[in-house]
């Protein structure tokens, strides 16, 4: 799959939806601050969650 990055947003974990679970940084596995979409191809957006140190290496 190859995938090509678009854009890098803050990202706010909501706690106070019911059944909510903190997100995960994709490489280090600290709770994550920063999402990062990329395309995919066909129309599909792939989004992912990055701590704040892991989101400066995304590319």
């Amino acid at each position: 799959m190859q995938k090509t990055f678009i854009h890098l947003r803050s990202f706010e974990d909501k706690p106070n939806y019911p059944n909510s679970k903190p997100k995960f940084c994709v490489t280090c596995g600290t709770k994550a601050s920063q999402e990062a979409l990329f395309n995919v191809g066909d129309g599909v957006i792939l989004v992912e969650k990055y701590c704040d140190a892991c989101a400066k290496n995304v590319k």
